[in-house]
């Protein structure tokens, strides 16, 4: 497999896991193979310490993120949304998250993985040591079922370093919980409602052995079989005592949907940290031997008509570069009505080496196809993640864009007298589809024919006339299903 550039990217079943210890996201079952049950001496020492030093520590830990290539994409500002998402979760735990170096992006030969697939064909092949692996893909699945899960993640007891990642479904990358669930598995959290060692009893007699293991977490009767409303729990489930279940569907580690988990106990919090002492403690804490560039403008807004010309002037920095580079830098244009954004510009910038704070200006045409409404404009610092940065969110920068196409009139086609290009602006709110432009001469000759496509309220479009003779000729101009076209008369110079 080879290195490829980025470009812009909950079913589940229960699954039976192996033994070296990967378990399934939310919504997904789990079961395991080993014991999980720390070491009580360790534990208990641990603990110990933990009480007193709690909340006065915090450790960031790298994250290194492999995406998959294949049906479905997935941009890197969502990435970093999903990072910001799960460092809130974790902020009472002490430990954060971060990215260490850019996406590392991977030509992949399969839309579907299995977790022996993807430990075989991916993370033996691409793990970057001390770091959290995480490896983006389309879909997650079982060679012997029809469905999906979103994550799986290894245990940190009963796997080598070099055995630990998690793999995810791009699809289940922007609710921050899915991620903060498989994390904290790697971290060593059971789920709530585990059963390994025995079924927690709701009065907590047993909560130290059974179940997560974890005191501060309510017996849990597995709320991805039902039982809730909204988010509250109004099920009739009872454990083996009689006595009815009140779990929580807050905690990251349940089966709750994800807009109702969102966090960690203080046991839970305890239990990651002793398990990153005794086993993740070799995770990197900093990725300062990366180079980094950012780009920076004050234009947060603009105002602009289908057409116009815009400049925007950028400040652009980097940190550590050894050599002159060649740094790409896009302009994507998302709409209110658009499904994934549109790259309207593309331009770069030569970066010099150990070079200080430098201006770049870039003019170019907002393009006609983008009627009025409005846009969010995304200035893009090395789309294609050419360069492993240490940090990559200042490689964007969103401008708020408004157009407004009120200045032209409902039917305009100029300019006239014409020399080289034609344009042509329709408003209409009721016809759609097909659109058909035909030059004649004034006997009727016709000298050009081209059909397009109307599939909003403003149609815009231009029409290369440049090897029109010089004259006088009729523009006719019909929208499918019209009985009479419009014409207009126009001299070509």
């Amino acid at each position: 497999m080879k290195y490829l550039h980025l470009t812009t990217i909950c079913l589940c079943v229960l699954f039976t896991a192996i033994s070296r210890g990967p378990v399934y996201g939310q919504d997904c079952g789990t079961h395991l193979h080993v014991d999980p049950t720390p070491e009580t001496r360790a534990w208990n020492s641990f603990e110990k310490r933990w009480t007193k030093q709690r909340g006065q520590q915090m450790i960031s830990l790298g994250i290194t993120i492999h995406i998959v290539t294949g049906a479905v994409e997935i941009p890197l500002q969502k990435l970093y949304s999903e990072l910001d998402a799960i460092n809130r979760i974790f902020s009472a735990s002490g430990l954060n998250f971060f990215f260490c170096g850019a996406p590392r992006i991977i030509s992949g030969k399969r839309n579907i993985y299995t977790y022996d697939q993807a430990a075989t064909e991916l993370n033996s092949k691409f793990h970057v040591a001390n770091t959290i692996n995480i490896f983006y893909l389309d879909e997650i699945g079982d060679s012997q079922l029809s469905q999906f899960a979103c994550g799986i993640s290894t245990f940190p007891f009963g796997s080598s370093p070099r055995q630990r990642f998690i793999i995810m479904q791009k699809g289940c990358s922007t609710n921050g919980s899915t991620l903060a669930h498989e994390i904290g598995h790697l971290f060593g959290l059971l789920h709530t409602h585990e059963t390994f060692r025995g079924r927690e009893f709701v009065n907590g007699s047993n909560c130290s052995i059974a179940g997560d293991q974890l005191c501060d977490t309510p017996a849990d009767p597995n709320l991805g079989r039902g039982g809730l409303q909204g988010c509250i729990y109004v099920g009739n489930e009872r454990d083996t005592n009689g006595d009815a279940y009140r779990p929580d569907p807050s905690n990251i580690m349940s089966y709750a949907p994800d807009v109702c988990s969102n966090r960690f106990t203080a046991d839970q919090n305890a239990r990651m940290n002793f398990w990153y002492e005794q086993e993740l403690s070799y995770l990197i804490q900093e990725c300062d031997f990366f180079p980094d560039f950012a780009l920076s403008t004050s234009q947060t807004d603009l105002d602009v008509s289908s057409g116009q010309q815009v400049e925007f002037s950028f400040d652009f920095e980097s940190i550590a570069v050894s050599e002159e580079s060649k740094v790409e830098v896009y302009f994507s244009l998302f709409g209110e009505n658009d499904v994934i954004p549109t790259i309207i510009y593309k331009d770069s910038v030569i970066v010099a080496p150990d070079s200080e704070q430098f201006n770049h200006s870039f003019n170019f045409e907002f393009p006609l196809t983008k009627g009025t409404g409005n846009y969010i404009l995304t200035v893009i610092l090395d789309p294609k993640s050419q360069f492993l940065e240490r940090d990559k969110r200042n490689n964007f920068h969103e401008i708020e864009v408004t157009v407004d196409n009120s200045q032209f009139s409902d039917q305009l086609i100029f300019p006239n007298p014409v020399g080289e290009e034609l344009t042509i602006f329709l408003r209409d709110n009721i016809r759609r589809g097909d659109i058909y432009i035909e030059i004649n001469d004034l006997y009727g000759r016709s000298f050009l024919s081209e059909k397009k496509f109307k599939k909003s309220e403003e149609f815009f479009t231009r029409v290369d006339v440049t090897d029109l003779p010089t004259g006088t000729y009729y523009v006719s101009v019909s929208i499918e299903r019209d009985k009479k076209p419009q014409s207009y008369l126009i001299l070509k110079n």
